[in-house]
């Protein structure tokens, strides 16, 4: 069988051989692919992902063959884009083409390249239809207005059009879910939403396998964290939600005056002017906020992490939060939970499908920060949260098992296939 994927990353080996940096997002993907090829070694997979450079390249690394197309833009689709989609189809003449997001024009390319006659299914990841309503984190129209920096300017990242980016991403999406036949989701949320836009779909629910590092030791364990210490993996942008952690603090501190709440992100308090050069207008909001509510001792950005600071950072933690406005499957929220780390998060999206209420985490409204600041206080004041952190990584092995969610691909794989031959007899009758 030959599956070619679409995605946004590219792979470590690929990175290694082009002589750049792994992104430090999306890990999972080349842990999924890993493990379909470890459970089929037969299988041959082929990537077709987005390049900045200028012309197409082709490139095999450890069994995978790689396509890099030359994207300018990341929601419209141009011919040149639409052109080496079909090239690398063409040459790869794949039985199944598999796209990882919706959401971006390198899946329309991808889907306008050739694939007439071609079994295509599409990974859910996060569902821009579904999540424009929610972009601005709730900031007020004067707080987007207010907190413009010249690279907003420059590169048009307006608070003010938060809503607007995303809009023009489901576009793209429901382009993606009305020219595909099966769907591959992992909650009750993204189900519910791409059935709304496509009712004929083939709905196929499969977890999705984490970073490598994650199923390893060390675990979290409440004596060996920083007590008191909160982590918080996206500062980014306002739907992540980091402003309503900072709002949140103040309420914490009165209990537990040594509070400090680590961001992964961009570092807002800096105050060179290469940094101050750098900032988005969101940066720049967090950075008022904290001086506003003099949290500047109580709050620190850790910029970028690769894999294994991420990982760390968990393992440092007292409680992980997740406060965003909407997300589907947080993957950073089921990297605490398989490690153990107490969790807490925002009601929202497809969250209830991976937080059992005070079972496997706590859960709050985005907008309550009260409840948010109750819920840390109540874990800091835990001395005993074995249950919990158990219960955490009881569930989260479950549901992230590479070996079963390889078997679930393959299984998928296999029905896609066996519809599509006996369609083929059928229409030679």
């Amino acid at each position: 069988m030959k599956v070619l994927w679409v995605s946004l990353v590219e792979f470590p080996p690929l990175c290694e051989k082009l002589g750049k940096k792994a992104p430090s997002h999306c890990g999972w993907l080349y842990s999924s692919a890993k493990a379909i090829m470890k459970l089929m070694p037969k299988l041959e997979l082929g990537v077709i992902v987005y390049s900045y450079g200028k012309k197409f390249e082709e490139y095999e690394v450890d069994g995978i063959r790689y396509y890099l197309v030359p994207t300018k833009s990341m929601t419209k689709t141009d011919k040149k884009q639409i052109e080496a989609c079909k090239e690398a189809i063409i040459r790869f003449s794949p039985d199944i083409l598999h796209i990882h997001g919706t959401e971006y024009s390198l899946a329309c390319a991808a889907l306008q390249g050739g694939t007439r006659g071609l079994p295509v299914i599409s990974n859910i990841q996060g569902l821009a239809g579904g999540v424009a309503r929610y972009a601005d984190g709730g900031l007020s129209l004067r707080d987007k207005f207010l907190n413009i920096t010249p690279l907003d300017f420059y590169r048009g990242t307006f608070t003010l059009n938060s809503v607007r980016s995303f809009k023009h991403r489901a576009e793209c999406e429901e382009y993606v879910l009305r020219h595909t036949t099966d769907i591959i989701g992992r909650t009750q949320w993204d189900h519910d939403h791409v059935i709304s836009v496509n009712p004929n779909l083939h709905y196929h629910f499969m977890n999705e396998t984490l970073r490598d590092s994650f199923y390893e030791k060390p675990i979290w364990d409440l004596d060996r964290c920083k007590r008191h210490t909160i982590f918080v993996s996206n500062s980014g942008a306002p739907l992540k939600g980091a402003h309503q952690v900072i709002k949140a603090l103040p309420i914490i501190l009165r209990e537990y005056p040594d509070t400090v709440v680590n961001f992964c992100g961009s570092s807002v308090m800096n105050n060179d002017f290469k940094s101050l050069l750098r900032f988005q207008g969101y940066h720049l909001y967090l950075r008022r906020l904290v001086k506003k509510l003099q949290l500047e001792d109580h709050v620190r950005f850790l910029g970028a992490l690769s894999e294994l600071e991420m990982k760390q950072a968990y393992l440092d933690a007292n409680v992980y939060v997740m406060p965003s406005a909407i997300e589907n499957s947080s993957n950073s929220l089921c990297e605490a939970q398989i490690l153990g780390v107490p969790v807490v998060a925002s009601y929202c999206g497809g969250i209830p499908t991976l937080v059992e209420d005070g079972k496997t985490g706590y859960l709050y409204r985005y907008e309550e920060i009260e409840m948010l600041a109750q819920r840390v206080i109540s874990l800091f004041g835990e001395t005993d949260l074995y249950e919990l952190s158990k219960n955490e990584r009881k569930t989260a092995l479950e549901r992230h098992d590479r070996e079963k969610n390889a078997i679930v691909l393959k299984n998928i794989y296999e029905e896609i296939i066996c519809l599509l031959y006996t369609s083929d007899a059928a229409d030679d009758r």
